[in-house]
């Protein structure tokens, strides 16, 4: 009885000692929403159970939504905080819609993500700070199907700051997830994208993420898309997209990014990248042959993708301390994580 009691208390000292620091303490939820498709829970859709948070909420509410797919779009606005969205598996819990942007897509890009037609497409949208969401999937259905004339049509739109996401999805095909504004973490979630899937003004650390090229095949060789295209305008702007482990696989052919603005900044640490990834690695796009200032960057990534001896010239090497700068979680956290439930 001694001996197993001893036991126990050494295997509980391991598992704290090995469980994430940012998961080490939970915030505690006031009430649980509960949605159901079929109509066995506290509403049959999302959004209604969103609308129920009383404006200025302080208090983590819950929101389970149980396996099935629902078609809508749903919306957290600024007012409504403190949410946990949660379903029960982003491949059996998704969200999904189809609106998609019409228009120049070159023109809508040189407006910026806040561009009307741009942003309302989002299939999620979430505009409160304070945002936590497990176990779902977020889906714009649009360009799923025939890619011979896509256009921006978002997954999801994420315009918030202390807003994290664990184990879901983000699927769609030209601008997948609008990483907006602020700082947030994607902890192990699949983002499936062909044309700037990843694109935003954001301070976000993308922990363990799956990222999947969709780009067909049949494309050829002169034609491949971007997985990211970051926006940071200004040396002083946080901001930055920094990829922690992982993979990047899938079809056809894909540059780790372009630099949607002059101080775009990307990060690829450890990263496992598989042949989709183009020579090059990175384009200039709006910065042109002013690229001093974008960082672009790749350490310590594994796979036949990471082969740098083709890459652009203008790539940055970083110094220890720099690389430390990107991939330390206080490049995102002041604390914020642990009081989240």
């Amino acid at each position: 009885m001694e001996c197993h009691g001893t036991v126990s208390l050494v295997v509980l000292v391991l598992v704290l000692l090995r469980w994430p620091a940012s998961s080490s303490a939970w915030a505690p939820v006031s009430r649980t929403i509960t949605v159901d498709s079929e109509g066995r829970g506290d509403f049959r859709s999302i959004q209604s159970a969103v609308n129920l948070v009383p404006d200025g909420n302080r208090e983590w509410v819950r929101i389970h939504v149980r396996a099935g797919r629902y078609r809508e779009k749903v919306t957290i606005p600024k007012e409504k905080g403190y949410i946990l969205l949660e379903g029960e598996g982003h491949s059996s819990t998704e969200i999904y819609f189809d609106d998609h942007a019409h228009g120049s897509t070159d023109g809508l890009m040189r407006r910026g993500a806040d561009a009307m037609l741009t942003y309302e497409t989002a299939t999620f949208s979430v505009y409160a700070n304070d945002f936590v969401a497990r176990d779902i999937a977020f889906t714009n259905t649009h360009n799923g199907v025939n890619k011979s004339h896509v256009t921006q049509a978002l997954a999801a739109l994420v315009d918030g700051d202390r807003i994290a996401f664990h184990h879901c999805a983000f699927n769609g095909f030209e601008d997948t997830l609008c990483d907006n504004t602020d700082r947030h973490y994607f902890r192990e979630c699949f983002i499936k994208g062909g044309v700037d899937f990843i694109f935003g003004y954001a301070r976000s650390i993308y922990d363990g993420c799956t990222l999947v090229s969709n780009i067909p095949p049949r494309y050829g060789r002169r034609r491949a898309g971007w997985v990211t295209a970051h926006a940071r305008r200004h040396a002083g702007d946080p901001g930055g997209f920094v990829f922690k482990g992982g993979e990047l696989r899938g079809t056809g052919r894909q540059y780790l990014g372009r630099a949607w603005n002059k101080y775009a900044t990307v990060v690829y640490y450890h990263v496992n990248m598989s042949s989709v990834v183009v020579p090059k690695g990175w384009a200039p796009w709006y910065a042109g042959n002013d690229t001093n200032d974008v960082l672009f960057a790749e350490v310590g990534c594994t796979g036949p993708g990471s082969d740098m001896a083709r890459r652009v010239p203008w790539e940055k090497h970083l110094s220890e301390a720099e690389v430390k700068k990107f991939v330390d979680m206080s490049f995102i956290d002041d604390g914020w994580l642990s009081k989240q439930p």
